[in-house]
């Protein structure tokens, strides 16, 4: 394991540890997999269990330690400010993909990012069930680490547009995102559970894009995911074409996203999901 994580290409001074926190809070993830757990309901019939609970509460402990100035921003506590905060704040998913926890399809990952002065640095997603890892750092690419084929660099392809393949959410597909497959002739949907693990099938060449109109995604949602596909190469903003905003007190993004492997595809999609708000 310690072999693993100190050959991470990475120079990024918070790569080794975030990875050293994410392993953690994922044993504490599989062994409430493994359990009968329950699930709750949160205001808005938003799913949750105590693995979240319990991962978001080592994650955010962990960063408290090692970085004590820093703002974090997770899913389960909200915003955490300290008295002599930085520019720096932590956004934290302890589970990308709550449904296909419950549904146990593997489908799920835990998402650390980091942005410093609103801009994104640092991201990791870490799919426990599988253990693929997902790292990446502003100027230093996207990076998975699987049990089989060790660190790869991760850059997305130009699309066959003759072939192009759809990214969909197992649990909630999305209409918007069909109709502008459609539109484009495609030829094949590529389901997957969260939307980092979609990001990521796009920057393994499995898929080509991925849309989705929520007015329910959260900064903590996309900051890790955005990271690392802007670092493999590919584009992403929400639908009508506005980049993300990751101020700590902003972090409701009303208008969906969309991650598009090349600025040809973008191209084309943008009008399409722009016409939803005119």
């Amino acid at each position: 394991m310690d072999t693993f994580i100190d050959s991470c290409p990475l120079k990024h001074y918070a790569a080794k540890y975030v990875i050293k926190t994410a392993l953690g809070a994922a044993e504490i993830i599989e062994k409430i997999y493994a359990t009968d757990f329950k699930t709750e309901y949160k205001p808005g019939d938003e799913p949750v269990t105590i693995a979240d609970k319990q991962s978001d509460n080592f994650i955010v402990s962990a960063l408290k330690k090692e970085y004590p100035n820093d703002r974090i921003l997770s899913e389960e506590h909200g915003l955490y400010t300290p008295d002599n905060a930085n520019n720096k704040t932590w956004f934290i998913d302890p589970i990308d993909g709550t449904m296909e926890f419950i549904a146990r399809n593997g489908e799920f990952a835990i998402q650390i990012g980091l942005a410093v002065n609103e801009k994104l640095e640092f991201g990791l997603v870490y799919q426990p069930i599988g253990k693929n890892l997902y790292i990446a750092a502003k100027g230093e690419g996207c990076w998975w680490h699987s049990e089989k084929n060790g660190w790869k660099k991760l850059e997305v392809k130009e699309p066959d547009f003759n072939n192009l393949r759809l990214a969909v959410s197992r649990s909630h597909p999305c209409g918007i995102g069909q109709t502008v497959h459609s539109k484009l002739h495609g030829a094949s949907l590529v389901t997957h559970g969260g939307v980092g693990l979609k990001l990521m099938a796009i920057a393994k060449n499995q898929a080509d894009y991925y849309i989705n109109n929520s007015n329910k995604t959260k900064a903590w949602d996309v900051a890790a995911p955005e990271i690392l596909f802007l670092e493999a190469g590919g584009l992403m903003s929400d639908i009508t074409g506005v980049d993300f905003c990751y101020d700590p007190t902003n972090y409701r993004h009303k208008h969906g996203v969309m991650a598009i492997a090349s600025k040809s595809l973008y191209d084309k999609v943008l009008p399409i999901t722009k016409k939803v708000y005119e």
